[in-house]
């Protein structure tokens, strides 16, 4: 089985995770976007996005777009905590964006916020005050992702593989 996994990054977050995923299988291409590849040329994607402003970046949109008629799978990186209740809406909406015929799954980790973000965000009209619970917050964020982040993804990205092989194999 032809694999890819190809992503979008800024701070690096994404790329770490698109690292530990493409070590995870033999033999996978790793292609950092925008990239000259052809999707039809794979059996099975691993797409990679980073959070803009809320929703993924606008160089993984493009590319999702040519892509989708693959059995593809998401991953992604966010400032916050993907596991809370904020962090989970978000996952909600963003995994509403996927086509659905060929969307076989979404998993988001953590990382860490670009500082020139927050500097811009610190001085937009109406910003919130850096209060000791935004900072812990932050503080947290930059530490991901982590090595065990990482072999999350990997394990992750064998298993979901795994079970495509296993579903197609018997026609389900």
């Amino acid at each position: 089985m032809k694999v890819l996994v190809a992503y979008a990054t800024v701070t690096g977050n994404t790329e770490i995770i698109a690292h530990a995923i493409a070590s995870a299988i033999p033999g996978a291409d790793l292609k950092k976007l925008p990239a000259d590849v052809n999707p039809q040329d794979y059996d099975f994607i691993f797409a990679g996005f980073w959070c803009d402003k809320g929703t993924p970046d606008e160089v993984w949109q493009a590319f999702q777009k040519e892509a989708k008629a693959k059995p593809i799978a998401y991953f992604g990186t966010m400032g916050g905590d993907p596991n809370s209740e904020r962090g989970q809406a978000w996952v909600n909406k963003v995994a509403g964006l996927f086509p659905c015929e060929n969307f076989k799954g979404l998993r988001v980790w953590q990382g860490k916020i670009d500082p020139k973000i927050l500097a811009a965000m610190a001085k937009m009209p109406g910003a919130k005050p850096m209060t000791p619970e935004r900072q812990a917050r932050l503080d947290e964020a930059a530490k991901h992702p982590t090595a065990e982040d990482q072999a999350q993804a990997g394990a992750w990205a064998l298993e979901f593989l795994e079970n495509f092989r296993m579903t197609n194999k018997h026609g389900l």
